[in-house]
């Protein structure tokens, strides 16, 4: 192989690493357009939280007491307790 055609071999793979490089790069830096959706779906989960609160506590009134929460205790363990407290 003479000179000439070793330096444009090299030219050549030199070229091709770069562009693949930064076609590495862009690929990396591009900014994804889901976060929309995420934003939307968490929107959506609270309000359906908010309605279900409410109409608990609607419902508590309704038969004259208020809702509640009871935590178990951390030593022994449980489950968690929603009721309405007269």
């Amino acid at each position: 192989m003479s000179l000439t055609a070793a330096t444009v071999s090299m030219q050549n793979n030199l070229a091709s690493a770069i562009e693949r490089g930064r076609e590495r790069i862009s690929d990396s830096l591009t900014v994804r357009q889901d976060g929309f959706w995420w934003i939307i779906a968490i929107a959506i989960a609270v309000v359906i939280a908010l309605g279900l609160f409410t109409a608990w506590f609607i419902y508590c009134r309704s038969q004259g007491g208020w809702p509640a929460v009871d935590m178990p205790a951390w030593e022994r363990g449980g489950t968690w307790k929603m009721y309405c407290h007269s």
